[in-house]
């Protein structure tokens, strides 16, 4: 822990996928997290008690309690992420500004599943569907998942013929980019979806998967449902 804070106050869920990034993160970064389990199969993210914390009834949210004895909660993943990644700098998530068309290739995958694939294909959607709108909720994740990837897919090989080949999503380290994906890949098997079918994402997740901060963060943790 910094000298800057007390406690640091993760509110997750084991099988949410934006609280898997951040799990991530912090494994990866060895941030002393304390950790408080939402039960979303019982609706404890709508209680009061957690409402008062994230109005918006989802997971994660951090809460921060300073060394001045100030408490603040920061809610949304990219938003927990960046904060935890200006004061626990090491190792980095995003390339340095001097490698301006990877940075922003990073930032454009991760992007992608925190915009396209994830929010639409969400549990509540899929309930939503099921239940509202008499669809295939399970259905409809697959087809927003496929979609994704095939896109995600397509990027990782553009990139290799402009970056050159590399381990990850983006060259040799580990980037945010791969803590978005490896959550999004454990989401799509859940419903079905073989990862077998991108080669290169499926690569870049074994990978990741040699790791202990993607076993220990990622979905369900301790290695659950890798592909």
């Amino acid at each position: 822990m910094t000298p800057n804070f007390k406690a640091l106050h993760l509110y997750t869920a084991p099988l949410s996928g934006c609280s898997a990034r951040v799990r991530i993160t912090s494994h990866l970064k060895s941030i002393p997290l304390t950790y408080h389990n939402i039960d979303i199969s019982k609706s404890e993210q709508f209680s009061s008690s957690y409402l008062a914390i994230n109005p918006n009834g989802r997971v994660p949210s951090l809460n921060v309690e300073t060394s001045s004895n100030e408490k603040f909660t920061i809610t949304q993943s990219p938003a927990i992420i960046d904060f935890l990644s200006i004061h626990f700098p090491g190792p980095p998530l995003l390339p340095g500004f001097d490698k301006p068309r990877e940075r922003a290739r990073v930032m454009e995958l991760a992007s992608l599943v925190a915009c396209d694939i994830q929010p639409p294909q969400n549990s509540s959607i899929r309930k939503k569907i099921t239940q509202d709108f008499s669809g295939d909720g399970e259905a409809w994740a697959r087809w927003v998942y496929e979609r994704g990837f095939n896109v995600y897919e397509t990027f990782l090989e553009t990139g290799r013929k402009e970056m050159g080949d590399g381990k990850y999503s983006v060259g040799n380290a580990v980037s945010l980019a791969d803590v978005f994906l490896v959550p999004a890949v454990q989401g799509g098997l859940r419903v079905g979806v073989d990862p077998e079918k991108w080669p290169i994402l499926k690569g870049i997740v074994d990978e990741c998967w040699k790791l202990e901060a993607f076993r220990k963060g990622g979905l369900g943790g301790h290695g659950k449902l890798v592909p």
